[in-house]
């Protein structure tokens, strides 16, 4: 980002080009500052209002601006002379407001958007105004990545002269705002604040284009890091479209944090959330305990890009459910330590098969598996506790694979539409025949079965335990002849 306090004497004003929309006139302005450069269109009219307010308020000669003209103001050479004639009246006013910056200068080419000082100084005098009224509606705000960044490096530099000689821009208020927080939502820009952010549909508001320059700067905001330690009290922390490892301090958050939440952030491993503020991140079982999350109850990794489930997962020892929705996941591990999970949620990822999971998940009571590419269900046989179960669009096309879940005692909700099983005859009464006796019990798809269902479903469950118990007679008799076969035919060979 831009300083202009370090490269006042690297900032430079230039207005390159007109260009006309619908019959109206623009002239762009190219600020560069340092290596930072970003543009901004302004009609003739913008300059006007700026420079009566300048003219007013700090004393700028009133025949500097270029006078505006009714006749003829619409000929390539009249712009052309006016667009020169704007650029020069900007680098006089940048040398004339040099050391002051008023703010209707600094918010006329911009400053305030892509600058590290002005960036700080505008939400300082924000929070001033309704710090107050903010907080008291909601403890919830939401940063850009560009603010969260002029805000971390504003921690490392003095104090600026204009915030000295104006107390509405004291960088105290932006700490103590800070400070009362308890949900911090960080987004690559302030545009992409979503509306809703705890819907379902809520990845509909996250942008997609996080490499994106911000507005029409030069600056990505995928690239700044920044710095939490800010908030002290902070509950919730949810961060669309940038990467955790943009984070450089954590602060305190381990020994605070209740729920995070982190989405489209092309993250591939558990532990570039885990050990986010951490250069060298530990790829081994053996981790600095300095670096448990000790309060994280809910976790919510959505529509990242991870692969597996690496062992940072055992930072987070005492999380009470986990939604890893919408990535590439093919198995689970690293659960087992998780005692009081309760909820797991891997909607949309690309698992085949569930191999002994209860071996991972003991205590689970609500698990959703939609959208993957299961076929077998044996592995979730020993899942006892479990009372909610999403199968929905998998790859299910035996209901015989629905006797491996049928025996689980406090199953009551489950979802099975999406899968070819799920066009067969009698459907639902096939699947309810399998609970035996709990079969009103069941949800089957979001709705209890009918009497008409009830009835086929004792129906086909008397059928089916009959052809059992027939099968097991005649493998009963099977056995008993093999096991006399020998005898005879050893008496017979002993006769001849």
């Amino acid at each position: 980002m831009s300083n202009y306090q370090l490269h006042a004497n690297e900032t430079s004003i230039t207005v390159p080009r007109v260009v006309t929309l619908e019959n109206v006139n623009y002239y762009e302005i190219v600020v560069k500052c340092g290596h930072v450069m970003w543009t901004i269109s302004r009609r003739y009219r913008d300059f006007d209002d700026l420079h009566n307010k300048l003219v007013q308020e700090r004393s700028v000669a009133k025949d500097k601006l270029p006078p505006k003209k009714v006749i003829g103001n619409k000929s390539p050479s009249f712009l052309k002379k006016r667009q020169e004639a704007l650029e020069q009246y900007l680098k006089e006013m940048l040398i004339f407001l040099k050391v002051t910056m008023p703010k209707e200068f600094v918010e006329f080419l911009e400053f305030h958007r892509y600058d590290i000082i002005f960036i700080v100084q505008s939400l300082a005098n924000s929070f001033f105004l309704r710090g107050e009224t903010f907080l008291a509606k909601s403890k919830k705000y939401g940063f850009s990545v560009l603010e969260l960044h002029a805000i971390s490096e504003r921690l490392k530099i003095p104090c600026p002269p204009t915030e000295a000689a104006d107390s509405s821009l004291d960088f105290s208020h932006i700490m103590d705002f800070c400070s009362q927080l308890e949900t911090v939502i960080v987004l690559p820009t302030k545009n992409s604040l979503p509306m809703i952010l705890y819907d379902d549909d809520s990845e509909k508001y996250i942008p997609h284009a996080i490499h994106k320059p911000a507005g029409s700067s030069n600056l990505i905001p995928s690239q700044l890091r920044y710095e939490l330690s800010v908030f002290k009290n902070l509950k919730n922390l949810i961060i669309y479209g940038i990467s955790t490892e943009n984070i450089e301090n954590i602060g305190g958050l381990r020994e605070s944090l209740v729920r995070i939440e982190v989405y489209k952030s092309e993250i591939k491993h558990i532990r570039q959330i885990a050990l986010c503020d951490d250069i060298h991140k530990n790829d081994t079982e053996q981790f600095d305990r300095s670096k448990v999350w000790k309060t994280l109850r809910h976790a919510v990794f959505k529509d990242n890009q991870l692969v597996e489930i690496d062992h940072a997962m055992r930072l987070f020892p005492n999380l009470k459910d986990l939604v890893l929705d919408k990535n590439h996941i093919e198995s689970i591990a690293n659960l087992s330590h998780l005692n009081n999970l309760q909820i797991l949620s891997l909607r949309a990822n690309r698992i085949a098969e569930c191999v002994n999971w209860h071996v991972q998940l003991g205590n689970l009571v609500s698990l959703n598996l939609s959208q993957n590419r299961i076929r077998r269900l044996e592995g979730l046989s020993k899942l006892y506790s479990l009372v909610n179960l999403d199968l929905s669009c998998n790859l299910i096309d035996d209901v015989n694979e629905i006797d491996h879940i049928g025996n689980l005692p406090l199953l009551e909700n489950l979802r099975l539409l999406g899968n070819p099983v799920a066009g067969s005859v009698d459907y639902r009464a096939r699947v309810l025949s399998r609970f035996g006796e709990r079969l009103q019990e069941i949800y089957l798809d979001n709705e209890k079965g009918n009497q008409s269902e009830y009835d086929t479903a004792l129906v086909l469950s008397a059928l089916r335990i009959s052809a059992q118990n027939s099968q097991r007679k005649l493998h009963k008799l099977l056995e008993t002849t093999d096991d006399n076969l020998p005898n005879n035919t050893a008496s017979s060979s002993g006769s001849r």
